[in-house]
């Protein structure tokens, strides 16, 4: 069974950054992702007609 602390403490060394795990800071950066598509999906549109 993989444990990604360990894999992410071997290449960078640190497992949380001030003082908040690596898991929250994924998840944080898992949600900036889809804000960011999702707005770019919904600017990227065109209106509707209004018949």
């Amino acid at each position: 069974m993989m444990n990604w602390k360990e894999i992410w403490m071997s290449l960078f060394g640190i497992s949380d950054l001030w003082g908040i795990d690596m898991g929250f800071w994924a998840a944080i950066a898992a949600v900036a992702v889809i804000v960011v598509v999702m707005n770019v999906v919904f600017w990227g549109m065109k209106p509707g007609n209004k018949n």
